[in-house]
């Protein structure tokens, strides 16, 4: 027997995929809301409840939140579904869509983005991955489950259905013939039984070059945390060219020792301006 589930889902990181497959394997007994926006999928139910957890849980097995300011509680005796996907590839993703909203795509525009995503990211991924909260609850690696499309979604089916063991037949099909989308340069591509297929080549971003996305691998610190060091110790904000360099230090505390090791702090020292 299924048991419904909380969804929780950083932005780009599989989630319209994942609910496709398991409409696919389920059938029309897999009810699923998505709490942002959208009728739920069972036909007598005309709205999200917007309760976590759902009201209709038993009839909505699944619901889709972005917890975006961080709100949605972490409930005992409930079950959860967190997804989420490694930095480089959701911030590209992510960027697509800030374009397609009207933003400027340029380099400088995607290194700004990159920077203030990152502070989101450290956040959601602290509270939804890293906390003891999350040990005992069901998270999904949007990267790991296009390598092993088959185990992961097995292990997603019984975390749904702990009694009945997986249809192996029923997922193979599954997977060969989920729908797909492609988000690219303000473009939304519907891709009809694609299937699940490999991660986007990061080096064909236009964007791409492999400094800019080492500096993205290195990230460590949230863009605030560089601007209120910069601020404290220099009297002034960071260049947008250098934030993200300057967010790969280990902690705010080797930052700071950067910074009052420069020669532009040793002169403000030097006037008692520091």
């Amino acid at each position: 027997m299924m048991t419904p589930v909380i969804g929780i889902s950083w932005p780009r990181s599989g989630h319209r995929m994942l609910v496709g497959l398991l409409k696919l394997y389920f059938g029309k007994s897999f009810g699923y809301c998505n709490f942002h926006s959208g009728k739920p999928s069972v036909e007598d139910i005309s709205t999200c409840c917007k309760q976590i957890p759902c009201k209709h849980a038993g009839r909505i097995m699944l619901t889709k939140n972005h917890d975006f300011d961080l709100s949605v509680p972490q409930l005992e005796g409930e079950k959860y579904l967190i997804q989420y996907r490694d930095f480089a590839p959701s911030v590209v993703s992510n960027f697509e869509l800030f374009v397609r909203n009207g933003n400027e795509d340029s380099v400088l525009s995607f290194r700004k983005f990159v920077s203030n995503q990152f502070s989101r990211y450290l956040d959601f991924v602290n509270k939804w991955v890293h906390s003891p909260f999350a040990q005992d609850q069901l998270v999904l690696n949007y990267g790991t489950f296009l390598d092993d499309p088959h185990g992961e979604l097995q292990r997603t089916i019984r975390y749904f259905d702990p009694e009945a063991e997986p249809d192996t037949d029923r997922i193979a099909q599954a997977i060969a013939e989920v729908d797909g989308q492609k988000i690219e340069q303000k473009t939304v591509k519907a891709l009809h039984k694609s299937g699940v297929h490999g991660d986007r080549d990061l080096r064909q971003f236009r964007h791409y070059s492999p400094a800019l996305f080492d500096e993205i691998e290195r990230l460590r610190l949230p863009r605030q945390t560089v601007i209120a060091a910069f601020r404290k110790h220099l009297g002034r904000a960071p260049s947008e060219l250098n934030i993200l360099r300057f967010q790969g230090y280990e902690s705010k505390e080797a930052f700071e020792v950067f910074l009052q090791d420069s020669k532009e702090y040793r002169l403000l020292k030097s006037k008692g301006l520091a």
